[in-house]
């Protein structure tokens, strides 16, 4: 019963956005009564559920850390091998999370509980970076001049939900042109140009 309301709830966020659906019409396409959805939460927490469901990807439990695009990333042997295995995950997460990171932007402009989500969603982000940034450097010298935390910074900026936003969904790259794009970005920015290598 959970699984469907998220699903109902998604599908109405996705189509309609947040401000504009009603709990009655998550409640009418789940097929369940308005207090079965009230059960699981208000209208702000069902938005955060369904956005950490479109992380996740399924309703696996499993925590992203446990996950084999993460354990790729984690345990690739060199820093380029790390970064490009990042890359594939992470495009792979933006094509599911690019809708609903808008709907949440358009929602944050009017919405108290929702500009608290986008901040706290923005900070999830830059703390993913800086372990991003921290398990590469392990692995391999940072671009010259690159610290820790400014290649964390930059790891942020390249994985914001726009650039797939504009490439793709607006300008009309495949996923696959973007994925190949943000890799090689990712690698150029993070790494010294001679450990670059083209896959």
């Amino acid at each position: 019963m959970r699984e469907t309301i998220l699903e109902a709830a998604r599908a109405l966020f996705l189509e309609q956005g947040y401000s504009v659906t009603t709990m009655e019409q998550i409640a009418g396409r789940a097929g369940v009564s308005r207090p079965t959805v009230y059960a699981i939460g208000q209208k702000a927490q069902l938005f955060k559920l369904v956005r950490d469901l479109t992380i996740a990807g399924d309703h696996d439990p499993t925590p992203m850390s446990g996950r084999p695009d993460h354990m790729a990333f984690t345990t690739a042997a060199d820093a380029e091998s790390s970064v490009r295995a990042y890359a594939r995950a992470s495009s792979v997460l933006l094509r599911r999370l690019t809708p609903m990171h808008a709907r949440l932007r358009e929602a944050a402009a009017v919405d108290d509980e929702l500009a608290r989500l986008w901040s706290v969603a923005e900070e999830e982000r830059l703390t993913g970076a800086r372990i991003v940034a921290e398990v590469v450097s392990a692995k391999g010298p940072l671009r010259r001049g690159l610290d820790r935390e400014r290649a964390a910074e930059l790891v942020w900026t390249l994985n914001a939900p726009e650039h797939y936003e504009r490439l793709v969904l607006v300008r009309g790259w495949t996923h696959e042109e973007f994925a190949s794009w943000h890799a090689e970005t990712l690698v150029h920015a993070l790494l010294p140009l001679r450990r670059a290598r083209r896959t």
